[in-house]
């Protein structure tokens, strides 16, 4: 049986082999904003020890070379316009990023990403101290997957509708 949802994270693919009982997990959305993730999680599962999160350097560095990447397979036109649905993926891990967000889905050639990318890298600036580290009020929350959280606290956090516990009767 293979696990699947939510998995963001080493620790969440640890936790839900540990607490199901599957023999694997299976990880979508999580590897978008998270391409490490499969790295992460053997390095987890054989050692027990977390890697740290990507830098946002290196996560730029990925964001290239994945763009660099989409538009050798499919050239500059149609890879650009691939990269838009990409591109918003990785700024989840960014910090903040809305103007990066509202940019980089209308790029169609590699002067327009580039352009984007510089542009948004000056705008960052300034929620970033001098190293270039993301300023406390803007640091990132950890990766934690839903089913991870106790009982309480995913209740809390809830913005559904909240559905009775029990029996009908009890309603």
């Amino acid at each position: 049986v293979v696990g699947n949802g939510d998995v963001t994270s080493a620790e969440a693919a640890k936790h839900m082999i540990e607490d199901t009982g599957c023999a694997g997990v299976s990880i979508g959305r999580g590897a978008f904003y998270n391409p490490w993730i499969f790295k992460h999680t053997q390095h987890y599962i054989t050692t027990g020890e977390l890697l740290p999160e990507p830098t946002f350097d290196e996560r730029i560095r990925v964001l290239r070379r994945h763009y660099d990447l989409m538009v050798e397979v499919f050239g500059e036109d149609r890879g650009s316009v691939m990269f838009r649905k990409v591109a918003p993926w990785y700024a989840k891990r960014f910090g903040p990023a809305k103007p990066f967000n509202k940019a980089i889905v209308q790029i169609s050639t590699r002067d327009e990403f580039e352009s984007v990318l510089a542009n948004y890298l000056d705008w960052r600036i300034r929620f970033t101290d001098d190293q270039g580290e993301l300023l406390p009020q803007f640091e990132l929350e950890p990766l934690v997957a839903s089913f991870m959280n106790e009982p309480e606290t995913a209740v809390e956090k809830r913005k559904a509708i909240p559905v009775p516990k029990g029996p009908v009767e009890v309603w």
